[in-house]
């Protein structure tokens, strides 16, 4: 390293430390390995984090968010490290959970086995060898860590299969529960259930009745209890309900009185989202019939109603409003009124969107707008939602109107527009619902459907168009990620969309680019221009176009923009449009007569026409991207159009880099071998 100049090495120097943060991981593992070969005679600090060289690559060694790409590294880091610490509290809470999600959820069989015998053997002794108190070291009321713990219990039962039999819930365990013990029976339930241990889950599980009385205590508790232990209760209940899910309802007098106290708590003012959630796919379960839920449903929302303020429901009508208005103010709605009656709407409002998920009635027993009860709960809770002032509500309601939209084609030809008019003028949150919605409906009912009802057949491709220029990143990404879905999926063909998303894909970025984007994206290209023949040939229809739009953008770069280099998109337009990647030729092994092997030559005579006016970087790019392209297979006339663009370049325009020009005069050898090829096959 010592014939390097010094300036030239602390430009590698800084630029390398540069890498070893890039996003991608092939680089940082190409930084790191340069990186290793200068550590040896470097001492020197960097002034921007003041770490040598060797201290960044500790760094790099303790950060770098990729997985160890040898599997047995992974495994051993769980046998020996993990296993072996005295306490594994001392891990932070998020570097545990991180730990356990990681090696509960990695790809290789051996090790989460090493994780699963980790928990089974070590950490559990470091509680005592009792369950419960692991739990509790683990957490589990923290967020997110309830999921993570399920698995941890599962690897374990799963690791440690001697122990199934000795768990025991008796009338005293469920009387005394806490949040780990709660969390213990749900989950051991659970894991019985899956694994077919019908024998044994039948010791465990309590009759119906028992478990319904249970609930109802802890729920009484929940209401009793102060606001600082109240999060405690919470859980109980949550882990409760979730049992319920496990019982067996054939004791209709158990059935029954889990029916009414579910009724019973879903009246009540005071019930957390969670728990409507849960309850709601109970009473799915409980309920006799599809038709019976939804009955059941509508009743619920309709006793809700009652609750709310008689002057505020009177104000719904124009004709009662112009009444009230000469009343004294003392019978108006006051603003604590107005505060209780929007929770109890949001309330009637949650529990209608959690029975349309959870109900097949609508698309399976007849048309949503031919049920009176469903109609009637369109017409009086969801659109007076939507129309409501309050930004909650008409998000709410906006929800409600689009399940109802998916379980109705009518109903959904009639609200496109209203969805469309909400992702052109609503909020960024509304925006976001209605766009949601928009999606599900064209994924639902196709574009054709969709749009019948519309003045402009076009007015849904502007907004998405409108969408993927969006400032909001989330609306950007959501939309990118909705046009190839419906892309992928054949709903939607449109050559405009699949320009602008090329188009997203490489656009200059100041700082960070839309992750969520680039994401989506990476996986598209690929998966739609190699799914089929049609595919292919839309991507190769917009490819100049779009090439072109790149490097006008490079030619316009702003100092502090970057953007990744024309060529190097060149490349990976032109490897989306090579037919010898269409995963059918990949399937059959042969090249059959419907798919067209010509296409990269009309690529080719486009590009070489817009490269001999060009200058610049702009025509070093289109000459590149020509040397790319699968020429083989293209037919005559188009190489010879290759070929006499070739010679009027090399004449009227010639080419100044070397490497590029000796490239031409072996891809003009090549197209003249192929012209000549095809004359001896057609006799000519």
């Amino acid at each position: 390293m010592g014939e390097i100049d010094e300036d030239l090495y602390q430009d590698l120097k800084a630029a390398l430390f540069e890498r070893i943060k890039d996003r991608e991981a092939q680089v940082r593992i190409q930084a790191v390995t340069a990186l290793c070969r200068l550590q040896g005679a470097d001492i020197d600090i960097d002034p921007a984090d003041g770490k040598t060289i060797l201290q960044k690559l500790m760094w790099i060694l303790q950060h770098d968010s990729s997985a160890d790409l040898d599997p047995i590294n992974r495994r051993v880091v769980y046998l020996k490290p993990l296993s072996e610490i005295r306490d594994f509290r001392l891990l932070t809470s998020e570097q545990r959970n991180n730990v356990l999600k990681w090696g509960l959820n990695d790809r290789d069989p051996l090790v989460r086995k090493a994780v699963a015998k980790m928990l089974s053997t070590k950490w559990i002794q470091q509680a005592n060898n009792n369950l419960i108190e692991f739990l509790e070291r683990l957490e589990i009321m923290n967020p997110g860590i309830a999921d993570i713990a399920e698995s941890v219990l599962n690897a374990f039962f799963t690791e440690r299969m001697d122990i199934i039999n000795e768990i025991t819930f008796d009338a005293e365990f469920w009387k005394h529960l806490t949040p780990e013990s709660a969390f213990l029976a749900k989950v051991f339930i659970k894991f019985l259930q899956a694994n077919n241990m019908d024998e044994r889950l039948d010791e465990v599980l309590p009759e119906v009745i028992t478990h319904a009385a249970n609930l109802s205590y802890y729920t009484d508790m929940y209401h009793a209890t102060s606001l600082e232990d109240k999060p405690e209760y919470e859980f109980i209940i949550s882990q409760l309900l979730e049992t319920c899910m496990s019982l067996d309802y054939a004791d209709e007098v158990g059935r029954r009185k889990v029916f009414e106290l579910l009724r019973s708590i879903m009246v009540s003012n005071e019930v957390i989202d969670d728990h409507l959630t849960r309850i709601v796919r109970l009473f799915r379960v409980v309920s006799s019939d599809e038709r019976d839920f939804t009955r059941t449903m509508i009743e619920i929302i309709s006793d809700i109603q009652e609750q709310l303020n008689p002057f505020d429901v009177l104000d719904e009508s124009p004709l009662k409003k112009s009444r009230l208005d000469s009343e004294p103010s003392s019978q108006r709605s006051t603003p604590l009124a107005e505060s209780n009656d929007t929770h109890i709407r949001l309330k009637c409002l949650a529990i209608c969107k959690n029975m349309l998920e959870n109900s097949q009635e609508v698309c399976v027993i007849m048309s949503f707008t031919k049920n009176s009860n469903l109609y009637g709960l369109l017409n009086d809770l969801i659109v007076p939602a939507v129309q409501n002032p309050d930004t909650q509500l008409r998000e709410v309601g906006l929800h409600c109107l689009g399940l109802c939209c998916t379980l109705d084609r009518e109903l959904a030809q009639h609200n496109t527009a209203l969805f469309i008019h909400c992702i052109k003028c609503g909020h960024d949150e509304l925006k976001i619902k209605a766009l949601m919605i928009l999606f599900d409906l064209l994924m639902t009912y196709g574009f054709q459907a969709v749009t019948e009802h519309l003045n402009n057949a076009d007015e849904i491709k502007e907004v998405l168009e409108y969408c993927l220029d969006d400032n909001n990143d989330e609306v950007q990404a959501l939309a990118a990620e909705g046009i190839a879905k419906l892309m992928l999926t054949k709903r939607l063909n449109d050559e405009n969309l699949l320009r602008l998303l090329v188009l997203l894909y490489f656009l200059p970025t100041i700082d960070q680019p839309n992750i969520k984007v680039q994401q989506c994206l990476s996986y598209f290209f690929p998966a739609y221009s190699f799914s089929s023949p049609e595919n292919q040939k839309t991507m190769a229809n917009i490819t100049i176009s779009a090439l072109t739009e790149v490097c006008n953008m490079h030619e316009d770069l702003k100092p502090y923009e970057t953007m990744i280099n024309p060529i190097q998109i060149s490349d990976m337009l032109a490897d989306w449009v090579d037919p010898r990647k269409l995963a059918k030729l990949h399937i059959e092994n042969l090249y059959d007569n419907e798919t067209d092997m010509s296409t990269p030559g009309e690529l080719a005579v486009d590009a070489l026409e817009i490269a001999f006016k060009a200058t610049g970087h702009k025509r070093k790019t289109l000459l590149h991207f020509v040397l790319k392209l699968y020429l083989d297979k293209a037919k005559k006339e188009e190489l010879q159009k290759i070929r006499n663009i070739i010679e009027k370049i090399n004449t009227e325009q010639p080419i100044k880099e070397a490497m590029t020009r000796n490239a031409y005069v072996k891809l003009l050898k090549k197209v003249n071998e192929l012209i000549e090829e095809d004359n001896e096959i057609n006799g000519n």
